[in-house]
């Protein structure tokens, strides 16, 4: 049976309504992405800067005995910090992110290594505790504009478990940022901290540079270590929320042409049921009219 054209109104109604809304929400993601995006360009310069002084310091013949550095001879505990937004409606964001932090969590397992489980976010969190898995540490309220300070709060119990030998790796699941439109799941090492190797290209012809390091060297890479691995994590938090708002802005963005689709669709549905209507009218008066005729 056809659809009444009241019931057809009533539809174009509601889908507009979804409508306006999508369209709200991709303004928004489109607003807060460049924002986000701004800041995963603004941590670039820093972290490779950072980069620059560590290698340049080990290269000057820097004793890398520092905890940070240090690699486990056998590798029994792993961290795996899995982070994720805390809302939805941004397409496969989350699930690609959680799907490579179950593979990440399976591989380890199959490697005969304890896991520890941080999450960093509600999806990741919900997700995962709602299919059992063991979440030794959770952070829910990260700000849509991390800070320092968030990265620290997600670095320092981290480092402390290196430290103590509670953990002998610890990984972090992130989309990394490439580009605008790929941000793919990553998984990387970041304890024990690996020296940055000197940039390609980049040639070594007339030895080692001879520094003089005030204070020591070791001094030196005692207090930088540390911060790059804050560093580290503010960077990949700042692309998280970048990653997230991409994704939201891209299904929002679907989302609202879907509706105008559906919507011209059932337009054309209400005009041939109008038409079919006025048909049946004209007809009815017709067949009356003949019928007096008689």
């Amino acid at each position: 049976m056809a659809e009444q054209p009241k019931e057809i109104r009533k539809r174009i109604r509601s889908v507009t309504s979804t409508k306006k809304i999508t369209k709200t929400m991709e303004l928004v993601a489109t607003s807060k992405m460049k924002r986000a995006q701004d800041r995963v360009a603004a941590a670039a310069p820093y972290t490779e800067k950072l980069n620059e002084i560590i290698a340049a310091i080990a290269e000057g013949g820097a004793t890398l005995d520092l905890p940070l550095l240090q690699k486990r001879s056998e590798v029994k505990k792993v961290a795996i910090v899995l982070l994720t937004a805390n809302r939805g409606l941004c397409g496969g964001f989350n699930a690609n992110l959680i799907k490579m932090g179950k593979l990440t969590h399976a591989k380890q397992t199959e490697l005969g290594r304890e896991v520890q489980l941080t999450c960093v976010g509600k999806k990741g969190m919900g997700t995962l505790r709602f299919q059992e898995y063991d979440i030794h540490r959770s952070i829910v309220d990260m700000p849509d504009k991390p800070t320092f300070a968030d990265a620290r709060r997600v670095v320092d119990p981290l480092v402390e478990d290196f430290v103590n030998g509670v953990v002998d790796e610890v990984l972090v699941v992130y989309p990394h940022w490439e580009s605008l439109g790929s941000q793919p799941p990553t998984v990387k090492k970041l304890l024990p901290i690996e020296p940055p190797a000197k940039p390609e290209g980049e040639s070594s012809e007339g030895g080692v540079l001879d520094f003089i390091f005030s204070p020591q060297a070791g001094e030196i890479l005692a207090d930088l270590l540390p911060r790059y691995v804050t560093q580290t994590m503010y960077t990949m938090l700042v692309m998280s929320h970048a990653g997230e708002q991409t994704a939201r802005r891209t299904a929002m963005k679907s989302a609202t042409d879907n509706a105008q689709e559906m919507i011209t669709h059932l337009t054309r549905t209400l005009n041939r049921a109008r038409q079919a209507q006025i048909t049946q009218e004209i007809a009815e008066i017709v067949g009356g009219a003949a019928a007096l005729q008689k």
